[in-house]
């Protein structure tokens, strides 16, 4: 049987802050693209800039004519235009998230996480009406995959036929940073002592709120906030009650992300919802102590390999933190086990199991 023909989505990659779904739309792209096992063709809007995230280079990307508002309504109302008609003949369809591109080929939706529906309060109202048309449209696809079983469920309680839902793991590049790059961010942001790291995107259900909170009510210590704006969040009042403790990077390259996660002494992230939590798996692969969320799908991506407490209570982060800075072993047990959790989640295998959905939907394999 000759490759299949993929017609693969990936708009995302141009957003303004283009966040985790962007990162692991490309990942899983370029995973596929090294693999070469699926004939894959990117699939986009009208741009006149490179993506904020990188693509492969040889990766062929068909644009549209119209902008991404225009296209994105096309499609939604007017049920055009065709995939087949931008990219040619193809024999499925992969919307990795954000819109759910027009076509009469067999398509398969990737879902994150529905975390507008746990607190509508967290995202602009336009964007709570987009998602929704999204999870609507969604429900058409011959399959859907998501990053955890966590999803999973919400996707069920959400109306999904469980049998049309496949949880496939994102991925980590393991990435090495030499000791000089580590030291290099210490003398630049005067980080002579213990410090906190933060990562991501800076929104509401990020809940920086607590971890500041969590922060001062431990002396001597730093919190390093690493990451673009989002919305709905001052960060500058939010820091304000240790704010000379406290180092606002703002957005990086990859490279200089991969640093910060190496240099961190903890990596603390309590969200309040996640659909996986790369930044998470991307601190555990370079060894850095992770505290992380119980009640979200965090917990279940980092299982013994990290400090699970409750987001909502300040005092439980404390108490987290402060047991990895007392206790040395312990911090070099988590260190070791999260090396070796990390070691669980690569791109190539998700990209794997992506091709067997593939097959399964064109091929009944």
């Amino acid at each position: 049987m000759d490759a299949l023909r993929v017609a693969y989505l990936v708009e995302q990659c141009w957003h303004r802050v283009p966040g985790g779904t962007a990162v692991a739309s490309a990942e899983l792209a370029s995973a596929l693209f090294k693999r070469n096992v699926v004939e894959i063709k990117g699939i986009a809007a009208r741009h006149y800039k490179l993506p904020e995230v990188e693509l492969p280079k040889d990766f062929h990307i068909q644009h549209s004519k119209l902008p991404r508002p225009l296209l994105y309504r096309s499609w939604q109302s007017l049920q055009k235009p065709r995939v087949e008609k931008m990219v040619g003949e193809c024999d499925l369809v992969h919307a990795t998230g954000g819109a759910i591109p027009s076509t009469e080929r067999p398509f398969i939706s990737t879902i994150y996480d529905l975390s507008w529906r746990h607190n509508p309060e967290w995202f602009p109202p336009r964007g709570i009406r987009f998602a929704e048309e999204w999870l609507k449209n969604s429900s058409r696809a011959d399959l859907v995959v998501c990053p955890s079983e966590t999803t999973r469920r919400d996707l069920v309680a959400a109306g999904f036929d469980s049998k049309k839902l496949r949880v496939i793991n994102l991925g980590v590049n393991h990435q090495v940073v030499e000791k000089q790059n580590v030291q290099s961010l210490r003398d630049s942001y005067e980080l002579d002592g213990f410090f906190v790291l933060w990562l991501g995107t800076i929104e509401p259900r990020k809940n920086l709120p607590v971890l500041i909170e969590a922060i001062s009510k431990i002396p001597d210590i730093s919190l390093v906030i690493v990451g673009p704006k989002g919305w709905k969040v001052d960060i500058e009042e939010v820091i304000r009650p240790v704010k000379d403790r406290v180092r606002l990077v703002g957005k990086v390259d990859n490279d200089t992300k991969q640093a910060w996660l190496k240099a961190a002494d903890v990596f603390c992230y309590p969200s309040l919802l996640e659909g996986f939590g790369l930044p998470v798996v991307e601190a555990m692969s370079h060894g850095t102590p992770v505290i992380t969320s119980a009640t979200t799908a965090t917990a279940e991506i980092v299982g013994d390999s990290g400090l699970l407490v409750n987001p909502e209570n300040a005092d439980e982060i404390v108490e987290a933190i402060s047991e990895i800075i007392k206790n040395q072993d312990l911090s070099k047990d988590l260190s070791r086990k999260g090396t070796e959790r990390s070691k669980d989640f690569t791109w190539d295998n998700s990209a794997k199991l992506t091709e067997q959905v593939y097959k399964e939907v064109v091929v009944g394999k």
